[in-house]
């Protein structure tokens, strides 16, 4: 169980770092708010594998 639970983690920061990679190659950018969580320097690694809580500045046009 252990073992299991380690390669998830592992998995995860792994799936965060090659995303960061991506992005500092410029293929995928991030259209929050200046102030969003994720710009943080320590979050800006997880934006992408927790796509939760962003503040979209399309999506809070289309919700209004």
């Amino acid at each position: 169980m252990r073992r299991l639970i380690a390669s998830v983690l592992v998995g995860y920061v792994v799936i965060a770092l090659v995303a960061r990679a991506k992005e500092a190659a410029g293929l995928i950018t991030c259209d929050c708010y200046p102030d969003c969580w994720c710009k943080k320097p320590g979050l800006s690694v997880f934006r992408w594998v927790f796509p939760r809580h962003h503040h979209l500045p399309a999506r809070d046009a289309w919700q209004r």
